[in-house]
């Protein structure tokens, strides 16, 4: 994978905090995946296809999942239920759309699919073995979530 693949992933995710969630989330480490672990509570995943295949993940802790939920829809949980697990999935797909149109400018179709959610402490999200995944940090506060992309492109 092309370290560049990330950048417009990072930053779509920046723009839809800020302007879905009302939260400008602070950019940290930027890191290789080397497993398919996550120490999170709650992951979205979304299939990439087309002339670049891959995925993309965002993973957070329940605190934090539970805040995008208030902020974005303003509706306050306090456990993990179908409501959550939609609007991460949401947003993951205003992530991954965002960031298709900026490859779309640069030549590079795919298809995002719907979005898949994972709850649990310690998940796993397995990945293709052959492409290698990179991953950004963000800050929001005390809590911390990822982005962690896997793009290739095909017959190039």
């Amino acid at each position: 994978m092309k370290a560049d693949y990330i950048n417009p992933f990072i930053t779509s995710t920046s723009e839809v905090f800020k302007t879905m969630v009302g939260i400008e989330p602070e950019r940290g480490q930027l890191y290789l995946k080397s497993d398919e672990k996550l120490p999170y509570d709650i992951s979205g995943v979304i299939g990439l296809a087309g002339q670049a295949s891959g995925f993309v993940v965002i993973s957070m802790t329940e605190r934090l999942a539970f805040k995008v939920l208030e902020n974005f829809l303003g509706e306050k949980k306090t456990e993990m239920d179908e409501d959550v697990m939609d609007a991460i999935g949401e947003i993951l797909n205003m992530i991954a759309g965002g960031a298709k149109q900026v490859f779309s400018n640069k030549g590079i179709r795919f298809k995002i699919s719907i979005p898949n959610v994972v709850v649990g402490k310690n998940h796993m999200v397995g990945k293709q073995r052959n492409v290698q995944c990179i991953g950004m940090t963000f800050k929001v506060g005390d809590d911390v979530f990822v982005i962690e992309v896997a793009l290739e492109e095909n017959g190039r």
